[in-house]
C-alpha cells in the first residue's frame, strides 16, 4: 500500500504550496470536544491525487460521546480542511466488527449501508497518515492497517459480485439498467485489484487514476469499456453481451464465486394491494410493480422479512420481484 513516506511527502507538498506545515495543519485541529487521542489525514491529497481543489481530510478521535457527525471546514491554511471527530469507543468497536468474517451480519439496506459508512472511516483513519497521538492509539492504528486494507479489498469483491448478479436479474426486464449493474460490477472489481496491489484509498471515483499509477494498461482499457455505458436498449445487449466477457475474465482473476449467497429483503417503499380474486399487485410507492399470484407472495406480509441462500436457489417469484427493482439484493460476506 501507499508508504507513510509517500504520505507525508503528498501532504507535506500541497502544505507547502500554501506556505504551511503539518504543525499548522494540527493546529486547525479545535479541542472543543477533548483532547485528541488519535489524528490522521486522510483522503485523496494524502494519497497523491487531489486536484487543485480537493480539500485535506483530518480525522480525529477523541474520547469525548458528544460529537458532530459532521465535518468541520476551516480555510484558514489557504486550503479547505476537514476536520472529522470521531468517538473513541465507537471506532473501536467498529474496528472489532471487522473481524468477523460474516459482517455485515443484517443484510437489509439499511445495514449494508451503515457497514459501508463505518468501513470507509476506518479506511480513512486508519490507513491514512498519522498526525499525533498516544503510543497505545498510534500502535492500534498500526496493527490494524493490514486488516482494514484486506476487509477493502473483500468489501469491492463482494461489490462486484452483487452488481454482476443484479445485472442477470435486470437483464430481461430492463436491459439498460442490467448494463448500469454490469459496470458497476467490473469497476467494484477493478477496485479489488487495485486495493490489493496496495491502493487503498477508499473512492471509486480514482480508480482510473489508481490503475494509472500502477502502470496497468490492460486493467485501465477495461476501465474505459465499463464506463462506456449504452444509451438504448440496442445498445445494451452489445454491452451486456461485451462487457460480460470482460467481466467473466476478471471474476475468474480474482476467484468471484459464481453462485454466491444472497440475502433478499423488501426494497424500500414495497406494498403489496390485493387485487381481485387471487391476485395481488407488488409495488414500490405506486410507481412500479407486477402483479402475481396472491399465494406467491404472503412472505412479504412478514414483518422483517429476510431470504438467505444460494443465487441458484432463488425461486421464481424471487427472480421475478428482483427483476422488477422490488427487493433489495445482498451478498454474503463470508462468501467472497
Amino acid at each position: 500500500m501507499t508508504s507513510l513516506e509517500d504520505m507525508a511527502r503528498h501532504l507535506g507538498a500541497r502544505l507547502a504550496a500554501h506556505g504551511r506545515t503539518l504543525d499548522d495543519l494540527v493546529a486547525e485541529v479545535d479541542t472543543s470536544f477533548g483532547e485528541p487521542v488519535l489524528m490522521s489525514a486522510a483522503g485523496s491529497v494524502v494519497h497523491g491525487f487531489g486536484t487543485p481543489m480537493s480539500d485535506i481530510d483530518v480525522h480525529v478521535v477523541v474520547e469525548s460521546s458528544t460529537v458532530t457527525g459532521l465535518p468541520i471546514t476551516s480555510f484558514t491554511l489557504g486550503v479547505a480542511v476537514d476536520v472529522n471527530y470521531i468517538r473513541a469507543e465507537s471506532i473501536r468497536r467498529a474496528a472489532d466488527a471487522l473481524r468477523n468474517p460474516e459482517a455485515p451480519k443484517s443484510r437489509d439496506r439499511a445495514a449494508w449501508r451503515d457497514y459501508r459508512r463505518k468501513l470507509a472511516q476506518l479506511n480513512r483513519l486508519i490507513l491514512g497518515h498519522p498526525l499525533r497521538g498516544g503510543e497505545d492509539w498510534l500502535d492500534w492504528q498500526r496493527d490494524r492497517r493490514r486488516p482494514v486494507a484486506e476487509a477493502t479489498v473483500r468489501w469491492w469483491r463482494a461489490e462486484a459480485v452483487r452488481y454482476r448478479l443484479a445485472c442477470e436479474l435486470l437483464r430481461d426486464t430492463r436491459p439498460t439498467a442490467a448494463a448500469e449493474r454490469l459496470g458497476r460490477a467490473g469497476v467494484a472489481a477493478l477496485d479489488a485489484l487495485a486495493t490489493a496491489r496496495g491502493e487503498v484509498c477508499f473512492g471509486q471515483k480514482w480508480v482510473g487514476a489508481k490503475l494509472e499509477r500502477l502502470g496497468d494498461a490492460e486493467l485501465l482499457s477495461l476501465y474505459g469499456r465499463f464506463l462506456d455505458l449504452p444509451v438504448n436498449a440496442a445498445e445494451a445487449r452489445t454491452y451486456l453481451r461485451e462487457a460480460g466477457a470482460l467481466f467473466a475474465g476478471l471474476a475468474a482473476r480474482l476467484d468471484l464465486p459464481a453462485d454466491p449467497e444472497v440475502g433478499l429483503s423488501p426494497a424500500a417503499g414495497l406494498e403489496t394491494w390485493r387485487s381481485h380474486g387471487d391476485r395481488a399487485l407488488v409495488h414500490r410507492w405506486a410507481l412500479r410493480g407486477v402483479e402475481v399470484r396472491t399465494r406467491d407472495v404472503e412472505f412479504l406480509g412478514d414483518p422483517g422479512w429476510n431470504w438467505t441462500g444460494r443465487s441458484g436457489e432463488m425461486t421464481e417469484t424471487h427472480r421475478l420481484l428482483a427483476g422488477e427493482d422490488l427487493l433489495w439484493l445482498s451478498i454474503d460476506w463470508s462468501t467472497v
